[in-house]
């Protein structure tokens, strides 16, 4: 069983190649992290929010990751917006129960 933290924030139309930098140095600091197993990005630039989904092998994993990455991620956007980014945790049930994320991903015939 794994665990997700999902991200969602916005800063606005035109902003996306904010967005984009800001995702490339947080994902470079998430791979690091204890308990790591995978991020998908998605982009709405249409709105200009943008949300991100970090996958952990383990809820600690998950929380321990959350104290050092929205720390960094606030300190951005407060340069950019007044609103703050919000955040959940979830438990990932996987139906190929395999202890490979991606294997839920994958297409089978």
């Amino acid at each position: 069983m794994f665990h997700a933290r999902l991200v969602q924030y916005t800063l606005g139309t035109g902003q996306r190649l904010i967005a984009e930098r800001l995702t490339k140095e947080l994902d470079k600091e998430s791979r690091s992290l204890m308990g790591f197993r995978g991020n998908v990005y998605f982009f709405d630039d249409s709105s200009g929010e943008y949300r991100v989904v970090n996958y952990w092998d383990t809820k600690q994993d998950a929380e321990a990751a959350h104290k050092v990455i929205s720390p960094k991620l606030e300190e951005v956007l407060q340069k950019y917006t007044s609103e703050k980014p919000t955040y959940r945790f979830f438990e990932i049930f996987d139906v190929i129960d395999d202890g490979d994320i991606i294997a839920s991903h994958t297409i089978t015939k």
